[in-house]
């Protein structure tokens, strides 16, 4: 026998472990996935031409446990859709409608359809430090809420109850002045030209002229409540005017009122009532149902805002322009009742008279005079200095006295042209009274855009 070199059997042994290795390798059986057909079944097959049992049922078996899973996860989707369905939207700032669900010692749980129930704290509750949820609220109750934050760190949405009073009674008096209808108010105290009162927690004024008539004095309606109409409101500023006196003038019913616009004739006067100003006119209560005078009908003078002539409140006459009867509308007129100053203008003024007035308004081709407080005329740019002027105001400005002769006088035209530039110039009559068709068509075009 040959001997064997030192590691020679070491050798051997490891290459019949890698042979025994490959072979092992060989015989090795392939797994199969979950509802794979493996190799052995296959053979089965291929052999028989029919599917082991065994393997049907455990691919069924797998596709029913997925098919139920699916429907399992679209029912709990379908559930929280449905869910979601039932909240409402809300942002910070709205007012809702909520029920009370309990009160407690710090506020009131609400509910408001939301995925977090509300919480209006005690603070938050009321003015009137008499007014309590717990003498006020039972669980049931409808509630009107502000949502000051929708969601805290405690998990409820923070809410309000007085800042969603507050904000309400604001909405029903911009509607009341539109309507005119009558609300009760609280006389909180007597001051100096009338009475403050209060209406669902926001203070107004009752002018000493709106109070009417009281036996002892304005006094004796503190801690009173009145009837009254809203004549005026302005949010911005805080500030309500109230009238007790229009709301007397305006309890009448449908009955009344149609009598009233039957009773009404075109071309006869009426007294009334200022009861609201506007940028276009004023309406006049005139016994329970109000006209319009436009600012155009106002004055024979040029009008700027209808407050200049007209105060709330203040009696007036009026003259009956129009009435619908279908509509319940009536138009009214308060120039009509004062002389018409064109009507003499030709009597009272000449070309070339000197007249002084009071700078009305101006405007890119000249500026407005009035004249004697009845009439208006125009200085054209062109007629204000010798020199030449880019812009009027550069001369002359709203409320300047100044002098000025008349150049043209067209009263069938409802115009007067004057200059200052030939104050000092002798001023032929025959020359004066010349005026081309193409100034005065052009004057009056431009004072229309002006207006317009």
């Amino acid at each position: 026998m040959e001997g064997t070199k030192l590691g020679q059997d070491e050798v051997v042994f490891n290459n019949q472990l890698s042979e025994e290795a490959e072979k092992v390798e060989e015989t090795k059986l392939t797994a199969t996935r979950l509802g794979e057909v493996s190799e052995f079944e296959q053979s089965l097959i291929d052999s028989s031409g029919e599917t082991p049992k065994e393997a049907v049922v455990s691919v069924e078996t797998v596709e029913e446990t997925t098919t139920e899973s699916q429907e399992d996860i679209n029912e709990s989707n379908f559930f929280q859709d449905a869910m979601e369905e039932t909240f409402l939207s809300f942002e910070e700032g709205d007012i809702i409608k909520g029920i009370v669900r309990h009160v407690e010692k710090g506020g009131v749980l609400v509910d408001i359809s939301y995925k977090s129930d509300g919480f209006v704290p005690n603070n938050e509750f009321s003015n009137d430090p008499n007014e309590t949820a717990e003498n006020t609220l039972n669980p049931g109750d409808p509630i009107d809420v502000y949502i000051e934050k929708l969601e805290t760190k405690e998990g409820y949405t923070h809410l309000s109850r007085k800042r969603a009073q507050h904000e309400l009674a604001w909405q029903d008096i911009a509607d009341l002045v539109k309507s005119r209808e009558q609300v009760s108010v609280y006389v909180a105290s007597h001051v100096e030209g009338g009475l403050v009162v209060e209406y669902k927690g926001i203070k107004g004024f009752i002018p000493a002229s709106q109070a009417g008539e009281q036996e002892g004095g304005l006094e004796t309606l503190v801690g009173q409540t009145l009837d009254v109409a809203v004549i005026h409101s302005d949010r911005k500023r805080r500030k309500v005017i109230f009238s007790n006196r229009l709301a007397g003038r305006r309890r009448h019913d449908d009955a009344q009122v149609k009598q009233l616009m039957e009773e009404l004739e075109v071309g006869s006067t009426r007294k009334g009532i200022v009861s609201s100003i506007k940028d276009f006119g004023a309406f006049i209560d005139i016994g329970g149902i109000e006209g319009l005078v436009h600012i155009s009908e106002l004055s024979w003078t040029r009008v700027s805002h209808p407050s200049e002539l007209l105060g709330l409140g203040e009696d007036v006459d009026v003259f009956i322009l129009g009435v619908d009867k279908e509509q319940n509308r009536v138009s009214l007129g308060m120039k009509q009742l004062q002389p018409d100053p064109w009507v003499t203008v030709a009597q009272d003024y000449k070309i070339g008279q000197k007249i002084q007035g009071t700078v009305s308004r101006t405007v890119t081709f000249g500026a407005f005079l009035s004249i004697d407080d009845k009439l208006e005329g125009l200085i054209h740019i062109s007629e204000l200095a010798n020199e030449h002027i880019d812009q009027v105001t550069d001369v002359i400005s709203p409320g300047d006295k100044v002098d000025a002769v008349i150049i043209k006088l067209l009263p069938e035209e409802q115009k007067i042209g004057l200059s200052i530039k030939r104050l000092n110039q002798d001023f032929p009559e025959e020359t004066a009274s010349e005026t081309s068709t193409a100034e005065v068509a052009s004057e009056a075009s431009s004072e229309v855009s002006e207006t317009a």
